[in-house]
């Protein structure tokens, strides 16, 4: 599987030059920590997080056993960092933008949203594999920091639907509602994943649609009972 560049979480320096003095001992690990961060997400999407060991992460990276312990306690503590650098950079890529934006029709700020969101999954494919597959086999550890992330993606949301309302319709949901829409994007994605997962590349294009009329259903609080 190739590297994700558009995720990319190895060092900016891949080549590490000769000699005692060319790099310093952070930079060093620095670049070590990043190779392994990324063999873990690459070599979780080929193998399965069950079948993925350490030996298979080392030998991907180019690193040693020793390498990989200084950096990591084992396997799901790799995962768990890879995944959480990852996620961050996802997050600022799809939501930046459409928090920027101003002046713009609500509907194009959340269908634009959601194109950028689809189009980082399917620049990142170990990535998209390893969040809506992979991470379900990984344990607690890995559910709750998924939770968490889906929590901020929530709270932009929420901006996003505060900065609008009420003067264009949007109401702000309660973050069940928002929840359960998080519920039915994972649905959507996940299964159009795994469909594809060992094709030469993801098209998730199809999800965009559903996707954007759920959430703009929400938003404007579509058949939501009085209280």
């Amino acid at each position: 599987m190739d590297d994700d560049d558009l995720l990319s979480l190895l060092p900016q320096r891949l080549d590490l030059p000769r000699g005692r003095s060319a790099l310093s001992g952070s930079e060093v690990a620095a670049s070590r920590r990043g190779r392994i961060l990324q063999a873990t997400l690459e070599e979780i999407a080929e193998s399965g997080y069950a079948a993925t060991t350490v030996a298979a992460i080392t030998k991907r990276a180019h690193v040693s056993r020793t390498a990989f312990y200084e950096a990591f306690r084992d396997k799901e503590a790799a995962f768990a960092a890879a995944h959480w650098n990852a996620s961050e950079l996802a997050l600022t890529r799809v939501w930046t933008p459409a928090l920027s934006v101003t002046g713009t029709d609500y509907d194009a700020r959340i269908r634009a949203a959601i194109e950028s969101y689809v189009g980082v999954l399917e620049a990142a494919p170990s990535f998209a594999i390893c969040v809506y597959v992979e991470i379900r086999a990984a344990g607690e550890r890995l559910q709750v920091q998924r939770d968490e992330m889906t929590d901020r993606h929530l709270l932009v949301l929420r901006e996003i639907a505060e900065a609008s309302a009420p003067s264009r319709g949007i109401v702000v949901p309660p973050d069940d509602d928002l929840r359960a829409l998080m519920g039915a994007f994972d649905e959507l994605i996940g299964r159009a994943i795994r469909a594809q997962r060992h094709a030469d590349s993801l098209d998730l294009q199809s999800v965009v649609a559903p996707l954007t009329r759920v959430l703009l259903a929400v938003m404007r609080g579509a058949d939501r009972p009085s209280a």
